[in-house]
């Protein structure tokens, strides 16, 4: 897992990251989700948002294990 270092020298871990290393539901509906379902209602496309809550669903499902080789296949399912 990535862990940027902040201005300050300290490491720092998304809270999404420490619920996914920690096993805990991810927020992602209430996040990528929500953008996903707003650009659908009006209309707009978003398919990274809509391929990082597909990756990270199947996490939560623990269908899929995390990774970084996860970027690339959420950008290819993206079309990116």
């Amino acid at each position: 897992m990535l862990t940027p270092k902040s201005p300050s020298g300290r490491n720092w871990k998304a809270s999404m990251a420490q619920d996914v290393a920690k096993g805990r539901p991810t927020e992602i509906d209430y996040m990528n989700g929500f953008v996903v379902d707003k650009g659908r209602e009006m209309g707009v496309p978003t398919p990274v948002s809509a391929a990082v809550v597909e990756t990270v669903r199947e996490i939560d499902r623990g269908q899929r294990k995390q990774s970084p080789e996860n970027i690339g296949l959420t950008l290819k399912r993206a079309g990116v």
